[in-house]
Protein backbone atom coordinates (compact mmCIF):
# COMPACT_ATOMS: atom_id res chain seq x y z
CA UNK A 1 0.00 0.00 0.00
CA UNK A 2 2.78 2.36 0.98
CA UNK A 3 4.78 1.52 -2.20
CA UNK A 4 1.78 2.35 -4.39
CA UNK A 5 1.39 5.81 -2.87
CA UNK A 6 5.08 6.53 -3.32
CA UNK A 7 4.89 5.68 -7.03
CA UNK A 8 1.91 8.00 -7.48
CA UNK A 9 3.77 10.92 -5.84
CA UNK A 10 6.88 10.37 -7.98
CA UNK A 11 4.71 10.36 -11.13
CA UNK A 12 3.03 13.63 -10.13
CA UNK A 13 6.42 15.18 -9.35
CA UNK A 14 7.78 14.17 -12.75
CA UNK A 15 4.70 15.58 -14.46
CA UNK A 16 5.00 18.85 -12.56
CA UNK A 17 8.68 19.18 -13.46
CA UNK A 18 7.86 18.50 -17.11
CA UNK A 19 5.16 21.17 -17.14
CA UNK A 20 7.52 23.71 -15.54
CA UNK A 21 10.20 22.89 -18.10
CA UNK A 22 7.75 23.35 -20.97
CA UNK A 23 6.67 26.73 -19.60
CA UNK A 24 10.29 27.86 -19.33
CA UNK A 25 10.94 26.87 -22.97
CA UNK A 26 7.85 28.77 -24.19
CA UNK A 27 8.82 31.85 -22.20
CA UNK A 28 12.32 31.85 -23.67
CA UNK A 29 10.95 31.60 -27.22
CA UNK A 30 8.54 34.49 -26.67
CA UNK A 31 11.26 36.75 -25.26
CA UNK A 32 13.62 36.06 -28.26
CA UNK A 33 10.89 37.01 -30.78
CA UNK A 34 10.22 40.40 -29.09
CA UNK A 35 13.91 41.40 -29.03
CA UNK A 36 14.30 40.68 -32.79
CA UNK A 37 11.51 43.08 -33.71
CA UNK A 38 13.00 45.93 -31.69
CA UNK A 39 16.37 45.57 -33.47
CA UNK A 40 14.69 45.79 -36.90
CA UNK A 41 12.87 49.06 -36.05
CA UNK A 42 16.01 50.71 -34.67
CA UNK A 43 18.04 49.85 -37.79
CA UNK A 44 15.47 51.38 -40.22
CA UNK A 45 15.21 54.68 -38.35
CA UNK A 46 19.01 55.06 -38.27
CA UNK A 47 19.20 54.53 -42.06
CA UNK A 48 16.62 57.28 -42.76
CA UNK A 49 18.51 59.83 -40.67
CA UNK A 50 21.81 59.15 -42.49
CA UNK A 51 20.33 59.75 -45.98
CA UNK A 52 19.08 63.28 -45.17
CA UNK A 53 22.62 64.82 -45.01
CA UNK A 54 23.20 67.73 -47.57
CA UNK A 55 26.59 68.76 -49.11
CA UNK A 56 27.99 71.85 -47.33
CA UNK A 57 28.35 75.39 -48.84
CA UNK A 58 27.43 74.51 -52.43
CA UNK A 59 25.67 77.84 -53.18
CA UNK A 60 28.42 80.03 -51.73
CA UNK A 61 31.16 78.50 -53.89
CA UNK A 62 29.02 78.92 -57.05
CA UNK A 63 28.39 82.62 -56.30
CA UNK A 64 32.08 83.38 -55.85
CA UNK A 65 33.04 81.84 -59.22
CA UNK A 66 30.42 83.86 -61.19
CA UNK A 67 31.73 87.35 -60.27
CA UNK A 68 33.81 87.89 -63.45
CA UNK A 69 33.93 91.43 -64.94
CA UNK A 70 33.73 91.81 -68.77
CA UNK A 71 36.83 93.04 -70.59
CA UNK A 72 36.69 96.41 -72.34
CA UNK A 73 38.68 97.56 -75.36
CA UNK A 74 39.42 101.05 -76.62
CA UNK A 75 40.18 102.12 -80.19
CA UNK A 76 43.69 103.58 -80.49
CA UNK A 77 43.75 107.22 -81.68
CA UNK A 78 44.92 108.06 -85.19
CA UNK A 79 48.43 109.56 -85.29
CA UNK A 80 47.79 112.36 -87.76
CA UNK A 81 51.38 113.59 -87.87
CA UNK A 82 52.37 110.35 -89.67
CA UNK A 83 49.09 109.71 -91.46
CA UNK A 84 49.28 108.15 -94.94
CA UNK A 85 45.93 107.44 -96.67
CA UNK A 86 47.47 104.90 -99.04
CA UNK A 87 48.63 102.81 -96.08
CA UNK A 88 45.14 103.00 -94.57
CA UNK A 89 43.51 101.97 -97.87
CA UNK A 90 45.69 98.85 -97.86
CA UNK A 91 44.79 97.95 -94.27
CA UNK A 92 41.69 96.58 -92.54
CA UNK A 93 40.59 100.17 -91.85
CA UNK A 94 40.39 101.02 -95.56
CA UNK A 95 36.76 102.20 -95.43
CA UNK A 96 37.53 105.10 -93.07
CA UNK A 97 40.52 106.48 -94.96
CA UNK A 98 40.54 110.30 -94.82
CA UNK A 99 41.65 111.83 -98.13
CA UNK A 100 42.05 115.59 -98.56
CA UNK A 101 44.52 118.33 -99.49
CA UNK A 102 46.28 117.70 -96.19
CA UNK A 103 46.29 113.92 -96.71
CA UNK A 104 46.48 113.36 -100.50
CA UNK A 105 46.74 110.10 -102.40
CA UNK A 106 49.04 111.47 -105.05
CA UNK A 107 49.23 110.13 -108.60
CA UNK A 108 50.09 106.48 -108.05
CA UNK A 109 47.22 104.91 -106.11
CA UNK A 110 44.80 102.89 -108.27
CA UNK A 111 42.03 100.80 -106.65
CA UNK A 112 40.63 97.55 -107.96
CA UNK A 113 37.45 98.67 -109.72
CA UNK A 114 34.10 97.19 -110.73
CA UNK A 115 30.75 98.66 -111.88
CA UNK A 116 28.56 99.86 -109.01
CA UNK A 117 25.52 98.55 -110.92
CA UNK A 118 25.58 95.81 -113.55
CA UNK A 119 25.82 97.38 -116.99
CA UNK A 120 26.82 100.84 -115.69
CA UNK A 121 29.99 102.66 -116.75
CA UNK A 122 30.28 104.15 -113.25
CA UNK A 123 32.85 102.24 -111.21
CA UNK A 124 34.16 102.22 -107.64
CA UNK A 125 36.48 100.21 -105.44
CA UNK A 126 35.15 96.63 -105.71
CA UNK A 127 34.53 96.54 -101.96
CA UNK A 128 32.30 99.60 -102.31
CA UNK A 129 30.60 98.37 -105.48
CA UNK A 130 29.36 95.24 -103.73
CA UNK A 131 27.68 97.33 -101.01
CA UNK A 132 26.21 99.78 -103.54
CA UNK A 133 24.68 96.98 -105.61
CA UNK A 134 22.88 95.63 -102.57
CA UNK A 135 21.59 99.10 -101.64
CA UNK A 136 20.52 99.78 -105.23
CA UNK A 137 18.59 96.51 -105.50
CA UNK A 138 16.83 96.95 -102.14
CA UNK A 139 15.84 100.53 -102.99
CA UNK A 140 14.51 99.36 -106.35
CA UNK A 141 12.03 97.02 -104.63
CA UNK A 142 10.60 100.11 -102.90
CA UNK A 143 10.24 102.09 -106.13
CA UNK A 144 13.41 104.15 -105.61
CA UNK A 145 16.00 104.23 -108.41
CA UNK A 146 19.48 105.19 -107.17
CA UNK A 147 21.03 105.71 -110.60
CA UNK A 148 24.82 106.21 -110.22
CA UNK A 149 25.95 109.51 -111.74
CA UNK A 150 29.71 109.24 -111.18
CA UNK A 151 32.17 107.28 -109.06
CA UNK A 152 35.90 106.63 -109.46
CA UNK A 153 37.79 109.49 -111.06
CA UNK A 154 41.35 109.15 -112.38
CA UNK A 155 44.09 111.59 -111.46
CA UNK A 156 44.11 113.19 -114.91
CA UNK A 157 40.31 113.56 -114.88
CA UNK A 158 40.44 115.14 -111.41
CA UNK A 159 43.04 117.64 -112.62
CA UNK A 160 40.96 118.54 -115.67
CA UNK A 161 37.77 119.00 -113.59
CA UNK A 162 39.55 121.20 -111.06
CA UNK A 163 41.17 123.43 -113.67
CA UNK A 164 37.88 123.84 -115.52
CA UNK A 165 36.14 124.89 -112.30
CA UNK A 166 38.85 127.43 -111.49
CA UNK A 167 38.66 128.87 -114.99
CA UNK A 168 34.85 129.17 -114.73
CA UNK A 169 35.20 131.34 -111.61
CA UNK A 170 37.91 133.45 -113.24
CA UNK A 171 35.53 134.13 -116.13
CA UNK A 172 32.99 135.33 -113.55
CA UNK A 173 35.46 138.09 -112.55
CA UNK A 174 37.30 136.45 -109.64
CA UNK A 175 41.05 136.62 -109.17
CA UNK A 176 43.08 133.41 -109.54
CA UNK A 177 43.29 132.96 -105.76
CA UNK A 178 39.59 133.65 -105.27
CA UNK A 179 38.73 131.24 -108.07
CA UNK A 180 40.87 128.46 -106.51
CA UNK A 181 39.41 129.03 -103.06
CA UNK A 182 35.86 128.75 -104.41
CA UNK A 183 36.71 125.77 -106.63
CA UNK A 184 38.20 123.84 -103.70
CA UNK A 185 34.92 124.09 -101.81
CA UNK A 186 33.37 122.06 -104.59
CA UNK A 187 36.14 119.97 -106.11
CA UNK A 188 39.31 118.77 -104.39
CA UNK A 189 42.56 119.35 -106.31
CA UNK A 190 43.90 116.35 -108.22
CA UNK A 191 45.19 113.63 -105.89
CA UNK A 192 43.21 114.99 -102.92
CA UNK A 193 39.80 113.60 -103.83
CA UNK A 194 38.30 110.45 -102.33
CA UNK A 195 36.85 109.81 -105.80
CA UNK A 196 40.42 108.88 -106.71
CA UNK A 197 40.18 106.04 -104.19
CA UNK A 198 36.82 104.84 -105.53
CA UNK A 199 35.20 105.19 -102.10
CA UNK A 200 32.26 107.43 -103.03
CA UNK A 201 29.42 107.58 -105.53
CA UNK A 202 27.52 110.62 -106.80
CA UNK A 203 23.88 109.56 -107.09
CA UNK A 204 21.34 110.65 -109.74
CA UNK A 205 22.86 114.12 -110.30
CA UNK A 206 25.35 116.69 -109.07
CA UNK A 207 22.74 119.30 -108.28
CA UNK A 208 21.59 120.89 -105.04
CA UNK A 209 18.05 120.17 -106.21
CA UNK A 210 18.66 116.49 -105.47
CA UNK A 211 17.90 117.26 -101.80
CA UNK A 212 14.18 117.58 -102.63
CA UNK A 213 13.86 114.18 -104.35
CA UNK A 214 12.46 110.91 -103.02
CA UNK A 215 15.80 109.28 -103.74
CA UNK A 216 17.56 111.65 -101.35
CA UNK A 217 14.96 111.10 -98.63
CA UNK A 218 15.38 107.35 -98.99
CA UNK A 219 19.17 107.66 -98.70
CA UNK A 220 18.92 109.80 -95.57
CA UNK A 221 16.77 107.13 -93.90
CA UNK A 222 18.50 104.00 -95.20
CA UNK A 223 22.01 104.53 -96.63
CA UNK A 224 23.74 103.96 -93.27
CA UNK A 225 22.28 100.43 -93.16
CA UNK A 226 24.48 99.62 -96.15
CA UNK A 227 27.57 101.49 -94.92
CA UNK A 228 27.11 104.83 -96.76
CA UNK A 229 27.10 108.34 -95.28
CA UNK A 230 26.35 111.80 -96.63
CA UNK A 231 29.95 112.95 -96.92
CA UNK A 232 29.38 116.72 -96.94
CA UNK A 233 26.30 117.58 -94.81
CA UNK A 234 24.71 121.01 -94.80
CA UNK A 235 25.45 121.65 -91.11
CA UNK A 236 29.13 120.57 -91.29
CA UNK A 237 30.50 122.79 -94.06
CA UNK A 238 32.81 124.67 -91.70
CA UNK A 239 34.36 121.35 -90.65
CA UNK A 240 34.57 119.56 -94.00
CA UNK A 241 35.56 122.71 -95.90
CA UNK A 242 33.17 121.70 -98.70
CA UNK A 243 29.76 122.99 -99.75
CA UNK A 244 26.66 120.93 -99.03
CA UNK A 245 26.57 118.05 -101.54
CA UNK A 246 23.38 115.99 -101.13
CA UNK A 247 24.33 113.81 -104.11
CA UNK A 248 27.74 112.70 -102.76
CA UNK A 249 27.66 109.50 -100.66
CA UNK A 250 30.74 107.90 -99.16
CA UNK A 251 31.24 104.31 -98.02
CA UNK A 252 32.65 103.91 -94.48
CA UNK A 253 31.30 100.48 -93.46
CA UNK A 254 28.04 99.57 -91.72
CA UNK A 255 29.21 99.86 -88.10
CA UNK A 256 30.87 103.25 -88.61
CA UNK A 257 27.96 104.57 -90.69
CA UNK A 258 25.49 103.63 -87.94
CA UNK A 259 27.62 105.31 -85.27
CA UNK A 260 28.02 108.48 -87.34
CA UNK A 261 24.29 108.56 -88.09
CA UNK A 262 23.34 108.09 -84.42
CA UNK A 263 25.68 110.85 -83.23
CA UNK A 264 25.31 113.25 -86.20
CA UNK A 265 29.02 113.12 -87.05
CA UNK A 266 30.84 113.87 -90.26
CA UNK A 267 33.95 111.82 -91.09
CA UNK A 268 36.37 114.42 -89.70
CA UNK A 269 34.49 114.43 -86.38
CA UNK A 270 34.38 110.65 -86.22
CA UNK A 271 38.13 110.38 -86.85
CA UNK A 272 38.83 113.37 -84.55
CA UNK A 273 40.64 115.08 -87.42
CA UNK A 274 39.19 118.55 -86.90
Amino acid sequence: MKKRRLKIRLALLVALVSILGLLLVLFAIFCRGGNYNEVEITTESTTVEETTTLPPETEESTTEESTTEPETTTKPPVKWENYNPVEVLNSENWATALISKKYPLGKTYTPTLSPVVDGSSVTADTRVSDAYKLMYEDALTQGVVLTPYSGYCSYSRQQSNYENKVQAFVLQGMTEDEAKANAEKRIEPAGSSENGAGLSVDIVSASAGFASTNEYKWLVNNAHKYGFILRYPEDKTDITGMIYQPWHWRYVGIDVANEMKSNNLCLEEYLKAI
